[in-house]
């Protein structure tokens, strides 16, 4: 006997699952998973819209699309504009045949977060990676302690911020371990940078960190075993996703594998990336860098030199402020540093 075709309508269900598959995603609070019309099921129907992109896994991508943000799997495009492809966040038009979906075109960016990765041959140069697109807010995680606060890091953040226009806000984990350092601090605060201590553990200071968030697209970005997968899950009331623990050497452990967008609240998206031991810097040479530390602006004009690097030049009017104690010195030596490294 013969074995029986599965209808259209059943193949484009076996299509939808095997794709959810290779994804790799598991549902959270973003959605409550694939929604297909009868008219979406339909073979020889096309029917397309715009979504925004909640992960990626390889060449798949989840999406949460703008009708209840149903949550579905799609084929990523990469275009020449895009050679990574979608990220999270991004706006994307998808188009679904036959129940299979693709990403057809990337809306532009408004924002980004970005940092350098380098390509594996040596002749080969280091390349944008776009961590998260069309975002608000940038949260910089750090912790009070294991791993130990890293003000380094967080001026890097805070040059990539101003690269990609996204606003900037520390959050300093794990206070119900240890008091965070405020004189440090208090040089963000002086640049008008929000900074909130919390624990994610306790809950303590969530709410303020809720209120800062709450209707805007944020990402959370920091070193590795700072806490925030942690903060997801705080934020959004449920074990959304894994949290790993602090190794012996006190360097974070990897939990998040790559970028996931959540929905915490209502018109409130959080995305949480891989944890990041190393940061550099792209597309931003040395003449150019000093612009980007805000600090710097009243006395670069005052530099002998016009196309002063602020390192070693004579008459040097940002070196000058530092020994002056206008500009503080742990910014200044973050700066030496990402110059050294770029040039």
């Amino acid at each position: 006997m013969a074995k029986k075709k599965p209808t259209p309508k059943k193949l484009a269900r076996m299509r939808a699952r095997k794709s959810a598959r290779r994804s790799g995603v598991s549902r959270t609070s973003a959605g409550p998973g694939p929604q297909l019309t009868g008219a979406e099921l339909r073979g020889a129907t096309t029917v397309g819209g715009v979504a925004t992109v909640a992960a990626v896994r390889g060449k798949i991508a989840t999406v949460l699309r703008d009708a209840g943000l149903g949550e579905r799997s799609v084929t990523n495009l990469k275009t020449a504009e895009y050679p990574g492809g979608a990220v999270p966040g991004d706006r994307v038009e998808i188009e679904i045949t036959d129940g299979v979906a693709s990403i057809m075109s990337i809306e532009p960016r408004r924002s980004k977060l970005v940092r350098l990765r380098a390509e594996r041959s040596r002749r080969a140069p280091a390349r944008e990676h776009v961590i998260a697109a069309n975002i608000d807010v940038a949260v910089i995680v750090a912790s009070t302690t294991s791993p130990p606060f890293r003000a380094r890091l967080i001026d890097r953040y805070l040059v990539m911020c101003q690269y990609g226009g996204v606003e900037p806000v520390i959050c300093v984990n794990k206070i119900d371990l240890e008091q965070p350092d405020e004189a440090v601090l208090a040089i963000y605060t002086d640049l008008e940078v929000t900074w909130v201590p919390v624990s994610a553990e306790t809950g303590e200071g969530m709410d303020r960190l809720h209120e800062a968030l709450k209707g805007k697209t944020a990402v959370l970005a920091g070193h590795s075993g700072v806490g925030k997968s942690s903060i997801v899950n705080a934020l959004t009331g449920e074990s959304v996703l894994k949290v790993g623990a602090v190794g012996t050497d006190r360097r974070g452990q990897h939990t998040t594998g790559s970028s996931t967008m959540v929905e915490w609240s209502p018109g409130s998206l959080l995305i949480d990336t891989p944890g990041i031991r190393s940061f550099g810097l792209w597309d931003i040479d040395a003449k150019t860098l000093g612009a980007y530390f805000p600090e710097f602006d009243e006395y670069i004009e005052k530099c002998h030199y016009r196309d002063c690097t602020h390192d070693s030049e004579p008459d040097c009017a940002v070196r000058a402020a530092t020994d002056d104690g206008h500009i503080a010195r742990a910014r200044f030596d973050s700066y030496l540093r990402m110059l050294s490294e770029d040039a």
